[in-house]
């Protein structure tokens, strides 16, 4: 079945629901108020939304590893909801991580060509807020498509080893985002696109992206590779994930906002100690590299 026309069929329905997508060896589930999207689950692990925040430079160590402190004291409280309530982030930075997420879940159930969905009726008082319009998040998602093809004919996708150019100490000067930086620290010659995505809280297309920045720059370089033509089927995204699936967690309602929470359940002390060993304690900022 065709994802994208059930998505717009209940839409136009204005249908009040729950729908569960079988994929593949993954499924997701999609919850429905009046025809508007309120979350979005997929059974495949997402980027945790502390160390994206870190990654993104709006968001310390220091201050997550308080706020994950913090959690634990609430364990019924979501991280972004903490982090926003004590005022080391602004809504709309959790907000938008989510929208990414979102999209980026959506877009990988829209490649199931064998998907099977099944929709269950529920009461509205049962669910959450209504989010974002269904062609708005259709729209987002295939722009993602269309992005990672672009990228992925640049650096080879996921299983690329990126190394730190030889010359990359040279004279000129070049300035260098936060998410600039988390990807940059990270590149060893020895981790693949999908490590430094995972160890720095972003989705493969946003490391990717950042990836084929820093290759722009001369600052990285990524092995040639035989790229198929441009006329020939180009690469799926999101690409294939390499654990098994696990069963998806039940949907948990976000805070009143147009768009849904985001998912933090991969936030935890261990993760923050683990990143604190690896980077020196490193906080990103802007740099400039000389």
């Amino acid at each position: 079945m065709d994802v994208a026309v059930e998505l717009r069929s209940l839409a136009a329905n204005r249908a009040t629901g729950s729908l569960r997508i079988a994929g593949p060896g993954a499924t997701g589930h999609i919850l429905f108020r009046d025809g508007r999207i309120c979350t979005v689950e997929h059974s495949a692990s997402r980027p945790a939304l502390g160390m994206r925040l870190v990654s993104g430079g709006a968001l310390s160590l220091t201050h997550l590893g308080a706020a994950l402190a913090a959690q634990q004291q609430h364990p019924h409280m979501r991280l972004g909801d903490v982090l926003v309530r004590m005022g080391m982030v602004q809504r709309q930075d959790v907000e938008a991580v989510a929208w990414g997420q979102l999209c980026d879940d959506v877009a990988s159930m829209l490649r199931w060509s064998d998907a099977e969905c099944t929709f269950t009726p529920a009461a509205e008082d049962s669910l959450p807020p209504a989010g974002p319009h269904v062609e708005d998040v259709l729209s987002a998602a295939a722009d993602r498509v269309n992005q990672w093809q672009r990228v992925v004919r640049r650096i080879g996708g996921p299983d690329c080893v990126p190394s730190l150019c030889d010359d990359c100490l040279g004279a000129r000067d070049t300035a260098l985002r936060p998410t600039d930086w988390a990807v940059l620290c990270r590149v060893d010659g020895h981790r693949s696109l999908r490590s430094i995505a995972d160890q720095a809280g972003f989705s493969l297309l946003e490391a990717a992206s950042i990836l084929e920045g820093l290759l722009a720059a001369g600052l990285v370089a990524v092995p040639e590779t035989h790229l198929p033509p441009a006329t020939a089927r180009p690469a799926p995204w999101p690409p294939a994930e390499h654990h098994e699936p696990t069963t998806a967690p039940a949907p948990v309602p976000p805070p009143p906002a147009t768009t849904p929470a985001a998912d933090d359940e991969f936030d935890d002390p261990a993760d923050l100690l683990r990143e604190l060993s690896q980077l020196g304690g490193l906080n990103p900022s802007p740099h400039r590299r000389r």
